[in-house]
């Protein structure tokens, strides 16, 4: 198994034999709300989205996987090979985040500590900025990329980036960081607490 499950056509096949619900956040108006639903009707909702009418569209957020799962395996071997230290430091890992969303979602400016994050299909826009820049939005991610990006300047302005299939970014800790999916997508992430 491993990542290859989790392109749009074995996400499909996998949705047809499981009835495992996964938590999808739905972002409206500086909320956010938690749903859950079953990975076909997702992938449903997914593939009749119309971002003309809805920009800030429904998006998969699964943090409950754990060693073992055959996709947290096969994304940790990979940041582990970059990235043993994480791994090794007495905090250790937090969490892993399986995410797969349409285009135009994805993750408002914000901060916490390292990460690493596997894109297995479809492109991110990542913005990035140091410490001392670093902020949260309430904002959906489209809606600040509509609003509040032209206004940025000087130190505000972020570094830039596009992650594609097989990219690992790396985020260092409290770095800022938000995330435009360009495309829909897969990936995974690693969180560690240092």
């Amino acid at each position: 198994e491993g990542m290859g499950v989790w392109t749009k056509e074995g996400m499909r096949a996998y949705g047809a034999r499981s009835e495992r619900q996964w938590k999808v956040f739905r972002q409206r108006g500086g909320g956010k709300e938690s749903l859950t639903m079953g990975m076909l009707e997702y992938l449903r909702a997914m593939d009749h989205h119309d971002p003309a009418a809805d920009p800030s569209p429904d998006w998969l957020v699964e943090y409950g996987l754990e060693e073992g799962d055959a996709l947290v395996d096969s994304h940790a071997r990979i940041v582990r090979r970059y990235f043993a230290e994480l791994y090794e430091d007495k905090l250790g890992l937090s969490n892993y985040q399986f995410m797969v969303a349409p285009r135009q979602t994805g993750a408002s400016p914000h901060f916490h500590y390292t990460s690493a994050r596997l894109m297995v299909h479809g492109r991110a826009r990542w913005f990035l900025w140091p410490v001392a820049h670093a902020f949260y939005s309430s904002r959906d991610i489209h809606t600040w990329y509509q609003t509040d990006y032209a206004t940025l300047a000087g130190a505000a302005r972020p570094l830039e980036c596009v992650q594609g299939p097989g990219d690992l970014m790396y985020v260092p800790p409290l770095w800022g960081h938000g995330v435009l999916y360009l495309e829909d997508t897969a990936g995974m992430a690693s969180l560690f607490r240092a």
